[in-house]
């Protein structure tokens, strides 16, 4: 039997607030999802790495953007990390909410929705971190990671990048790095990956992820 590859989120594997599923038999045309993207000083939370943008957008699975939310964070932090790659100076947080002040907005999309992201562990472990450096406590939920459901059911791409994925199917990609923008691709997206399977099976069940939410100097989009 092969050894599922641990950089992805692979059926089964329970992250620290998402069970992920996987191809199975079941269609449910009723399931909504929330795509989420963040931006961020560095690749790895548990050494330093902050968010520095996160999005969220609910969707039906179909492409349709049911609602959304967006905001820059301010994490404290001097150093932004790559602002040549994600273009987010320290003046641009200067006036940003912190993650507790947004996240009461995160977590209303997420109700009773199942987390999709591409390479979802990534987005996932810094949802967490924030969440922990913040006191705010989480609730399992089920997910779906894009980049593992390509690797599965399309081979007809070089690689399965969100680039990549989007010019193959002619996707609007907006502006790269911008975390509402490559969330809107995934939203895009998902529904050409369930398309070219037979359904989707969930190992956990859908639930409340609603915290108190602050009075957050942020914006809906």
């Amino acid at each position: 039997m092969q050894t599922p590859d641990s950089r992805f989120a692979y059926p089964g594997w329970q992250g620290p607030f998402v069970h992920y599923g996987g191809i199975g038999n079941q269609h449910q045309s009723d399931i909504e999802y929330v795509v989420v993207d963040v931006e961020t000083t560095g690749f790895d939370p548990t050494r330093g790495a902050r968010v520095l943008e996160i999005s969220a957008i609910r969707t039906n699975g179909m492409g349709t953007v049911l609602d959304s939310f967006t905001s820059l964070v301010n994490p404290g932090v001097t150093d932004t990390g790559a602002e040549h790659i994600h273009g987010i100076s320290t003046t641009m947080l200067k006036d940003a909410p912190r993650f507790d002040e947004v996240f009461g907005h995160i977590a209303l999309l997420m109700n009773d929705a199942v987390f999709v992201a591409h390479h979802a562990k990534f987005d996932e472990s810094f949802i967490s971190s924030e969440a922990l450096l913040a006191d705010i406590q989480l609730n399992q939920m089920p997910g779906l990671c894009t980049y593992w459901l390509a690797k599965q059911s399309l081979t007809s791409t070089p690689n399965h990048k969100l680039a990549t994925l989007a010019t193959h199917w002619n996707l609007n990609t907006g502006q790269a790095h911008c975390a509402y923008d490559d969330a809107l691709v995934v939203v895009q997206m998902l529904p050409h990956l369930l398309e070219l399977v037979d359904g989707i099976e969930h190992y956990a069940p859908l639930g409340q992820q609603t915290v108190q939410q602050s009075t957050a100097n942020a914006h809906s989009r």
